[in-house]
């Protein structure tokens, strides 16, 4: 074997003993003083099942947009493909702070089936918003169906949506100018042009981020002729959303909550999760159960309530977390079709 393939293989096993290392803390943190066995065991079984559907189809939503981009600009992504980038988001996204490891891991695993960093990026990128937009649409219509009650929170987290709510916009606006902003494109070669000047790279390497760049701006363009692709992906992360959310009333249910109304939940978890999806914790851990706390007090039992908590916690990260690194594992053993 040689020195450069002794060198790939250690790298690459090291590489999966810091995200091993990296998973079992954060499920370690997660778990840690929970009897998630005993809630699983009072737990109406047919109820959980039905969660941990909803957390599937969620993960073939994701799988659907990104597939969609990817068939607009040429490749033939097969269903294993697909999943293999959903699961990718989801376990990197889950492991670092703020969910800003989910696209990196998807460009990796993209690039290995030699798919163009730029067609990736702007997949990527198209997937993001058409989430973003979806989690702000929701967001904003539970604050507004639950008559402002987000804003009569007591103590630290009566900020905490207005933080959310800027930081989502924020990204949206951000997108769309890294999208379909010629200025800002031009802004961005140029930073390109000035590191690969400052890193002395020879002149073959300018051509190539040129020729990348060109291959961005192409899609958009694409994307620009077919709005309807991201009309449909827009519906499509509406729909994946909406079964996240609908995963607390599956679980309340489990537990015994059978006046607990889904609509409510709705709204409820839409507003807690605009207000913590965008913090800088890995999962946005402690501060959703601080947040599930307040939000739930009046409308979940108080002697039901840490149940209901642990077990949709468990089945909205924990329990996707292990699936998604184990499928990411099986499906990055068979090496994928361009």
């Amino acid at each position: 074997m040689s020195l450069l393939k002794k060198k790939s293989l250690w790298l690459g096993a090291l590489f999966l003993l810091v995200l091993g290392g990296a998973t079992v803390y954060v499920i370690y943190k997660e778990l840690e003083g929970q009897d998630i066995l005993g809630t699983l065991k009072n737990a109406n079984i047919w109820w959980v099942l039905a969660a941990v559907l909803a957390m599937a189809v969620y993960a073939v939503c994701d799988g659907i947009n990104i597939s969609r981009c990817l068939k607009l600009a040429g490749y033939k992504i097969s269903f294993a493909q697909m999943m293999k980038y959903s699961f990718a988001g989801f376990f990197f996204s889950s492991i670092t702070p703020s969910s800003t490891g989910g696209q990196p891991g998807q460009l990796y695993f993209m690039a290995k089936d030699k798919l163009k960093i730029s067609h990736s990026a702007f997949t990527l990128l198209c997937a993001l918003l058409s989430f973003q937009c979806a989690a702000v649409f929701l967001g904003v219509a539970g604050v507004i169906f639950s008559r402002g009650e987000v804003f009569s929170l007591q103590g630290r987290f009566a900020y905490v949506f207005p933080i959310g709510f800027a930081l989502n916009l924020a990204i949206i606006a951000f997108l769309i100018c890294v999208l379909f902003t010629r200025k800002l494109a031009g802004f961005f070669i140029g930073i390109g042009l000035w590191f690969i000047k400052v890193r002395g790279i020879k002149p073959g390497e300018r051509f190539k981020f040129l020729r990348s760049f060109a291959s961005y701006r192409k899609a958009a363009g694409l994307l620009k002729k077919n709005k309807i692709v991201f009309v449909k992906m827009l519906i499509t992360s509406l729909v994946q959303l909406i079964l996240f959310h609908s995963v607390t009333f599956l679980c309340a249910h489990a537990i015994g909550c059978t006046d607990l109304e889904w609509f409510t939940v709705l709204r409820t978890q839409s507003s807690l999760f605009i207000s913590v999806s965008s913090l800088p914790l890995p999962g946005a851990a402690g501060v959703t159960e601080y947040g599930y706390a307040l939000f739930y007090a009046d409308l979940i039992p108080s002697c039901l309530l840490g149940s209901v908590m642990l077990l949709s916690r468990f089945v909205s990260f924990t329990l996707p977390l292990v699936m998604s690194g184990l499928g990411l594992a099986a499906l990055s053993i068979k090496p994928s079709k361009k």
